[in-house]
């Protein structure tokens, strides 16, 4: 590493480290004060431990603040007079994943977690620099691991792979260990008669094997009980335009609840890197995406709820009544605005032997949840779009070893965009196959090859392949929703004009909103809906527009 490359990367991590730990400034102590009171502490008083829910906000007065990670008591920061404590658990209300121990003599200012948003929205200079530091402080305590829940299991497996995936859309810190090497199996074997894989070890004395999200979101933290409610707008689907929605909602004062089958991001999460979404000249990842909605939302009072099914839609029968969601979890959430925002699923890929390998070889997602099991081993994207594009340059560039094969059933180029597509003909350790589609996997425990047939000459070659990340084409995601809500010949919800058109929108007193279905108050945005773009901006702004329809039916139903 030349001395102006490492220059740079201390640079980088140490205004990582500047924004992750601030210190309050005088006059931002004063604006706490009022909401605080004042704590004493002897030297080697515990003020908060790992595991504890919906802690308070402490900000060091006098003295000093150590924290420490739980399992080892490694020392991870001192906090002096000034610093605060917290990461973003502060505002989900998860249990906090480190300790925190008084250094001699300390007074800290406690501020009560009940009053956490209010000096965040009174204050916004002060509220940006709290979330700030919260966000940066995750990554810092992910990039030093061995925080969170230990998870065992091999690699390439179907449910290690799902709870895995489950955790990190969750933002759950997490440390695993792959059983197929001799380190993961001595660390496995270092608990006692330990159950079927994958194994979970919650750091509380409880031990989870193959559990359900359910269980494991209860467990992390996760999952808040979801009683039978009355709300001004309800979300079905976590996805950009759902995650909008639920910002602009609850910050305008509407009673919102968002609900997911797994988590936030939908599947913009899915992407390793968005470098198209305006303001994120870097780019960023669809987790980050989701961190920061998740945040905001947060921040303005809207709640969350996941992982939860909606088993049933009972639309309203009068312009008085409300929409009815039956939830897996046995609650009804009655809402006076619906907005479906459940987004699309990754057709699977059609070929011998593709079932056998799903989530163990076979992907539709590609981030480094997925990415890291592969290093250095030959992979395959299958796609030609957008996110086909961002997965190639991710797996190329996160292992310059290995060689990444792009197989397109056309052409590169139409589909996606152009500096996506200028990128991978640069890429040195990328192979573009034109008018390629895969015909058969091959392999034992695990995958090993791909057989390829070319569509223009008929001829088919065998590659080596440890992986396959899919991205072929969507299917909206709306199998359950009842037959009034009408639907293109695609399966696509129609919205707006295109339900004036079909001739089923059965009011005659008003039109539809934009986003309005065929089912008055109920509302769809984002890619389910028929004649969208498949962008992050563009359900982004579809998120945004519900909550002016949202508005607008809400004083009508009321």
């Amino acid at each position: 590493m030349s001395q102006t490359t490492q220059q740079r990367n201390e640079a980088l991590v140490a205004q990582t480290e500047a924004a992750a730990f601030p210190r309050l400034t005088s006059a931002e102590l004063a604006l706490v004060r009022p909401l605080a009171k004042p704590c004493d502490y002897a030297d080697s008083d515990v003020i908060f431990r790992a595991g504890q829910p919906d802690i308070d906000l402490y900000v060091v007065e006098s003295g000093q603040m150590e924290i420490r990670n739980p399992t080892d008591h490694r020392l991870i920061a001192v906090f002096e007079p000034g610093n605060f404590s917290g990461d973003i658990d502060m505002l989900t209300g998860r249990p906090v994943i480190a300790t925190a121990v008084a250094r001699g003599p300390t007074r800290l200012l406690c501020v009560p977690n009940g009053q956490l948003r209010s000096l965040i929205n009174r204050v916004p200079s002060l509220g940006e620099k709290l979330i700030l530091a919260f966000t940066r402080r995750r990554e810092v305590l992910a990039q030093l691991g061995g925080l969170g829940l230990r998870v065992f299991g091999p690699g390439r497996c179907r449910a290690t792979s799902t709870v895995r995936e489950f955790l990190y859309k969750n933002f759950v810190p997490f440390h695993w260990f792959d059983t197929e090497t001799e380190a993961g199996k001595q660390a496995l074997r270092a608990l006692a008669s330990p159950p079927q894989a994958p194994v979970i070890d919650c750091g509380n004395g409880r031990v989870l094997g193959n559990p359900s999200l359910q269980r494991l979101a209860i467990e992390a933290g996760v999952w808040r009980h979801c009683a039978t409610q009355d709300v001004d707008f309800a979300i079905v689907g976590a996805g950009p335009a759902g995650l909008t929605a639920a910002v602009y909602a609850s910050s305008e004062g509407l009673s919102t609840l968002l609900l997911d089958q797994l988590g936030p991001g939908g599947q913009a999460g899915a992407s390793s890197r968005i470098e198209n979404f305006i303001g994120f000249p870097a780019g960023l990842s669809g987790a980050d995406l989701a961190t920061r909605g998740v945040l905001q939302m947060l921040k303005f009072g809207g709640r969350m709820i996941a992982p939860v099914a909606v088993q049933k839609l009972s639309p309203a029968r009068s312009a008085g009544d409300r929409h009815a969601l039956q939830l897996d979890c046995g609650a009804e959430i009655r809402c006076r605005v619906l907005l479906l925002a459940l987004g699309v699923r990754w057709r699977r890929l059609e070929a011998d032997g593709a079932d056998r390998f799903a989530g163990a070889g076979i992907y539709y997602a590609c981030t480094r949840v997925e990415a890291d099991l592969f290093d250095a081993q030959e992979v395959a994207v299958v796609g030609g779009g957008n996110s086909a594009g961002q997965a190639v340059m991710f797996l190329a560039e996160c292992c310059p070893s290995r060689t990444v094969h792009l197989l397109v059933r056309s052409t590169l180029g139409p589909g996606m965009s152009e500096y996506l597509v200028e990128r991978i003909r640069a890429a040195s350790n990328v192979v573009v196959h034109e008018q390629t589609e895969i015909e058969v996997l091959h392999g034992g425990g695990q995958l090993e090859a791909i057989g390829l047939r070319n569509d223009l000459t008929g001829a088919a070659t065998q590659l080596p392949c440890a992986a396959v990340f899919v991205f072929i084409g969507a299917d909206p995601a709306a199998e359950w929703l009842p037959a009034e809500i009408a639907r293109d010949a695609k399966g696509f919800v129609l919205t707006g004009a295109d339900v004036i058109a079909s001739g089923l929108w059965p009011r005659s007193d008003r039109e539809p909103c934009p986003l309005e279905t065929s089912v008055p108050a109920v509302l769809a945005a984002g890619d389910m809906r028929a004649g969208s773009v498949k962008r992050v901006g563009f359900a982004v702004g579809d998120g945004s527009l519900a909550v002016t329809c949202a508005h607008r039916l809400v004083s009508i139903t009321r």
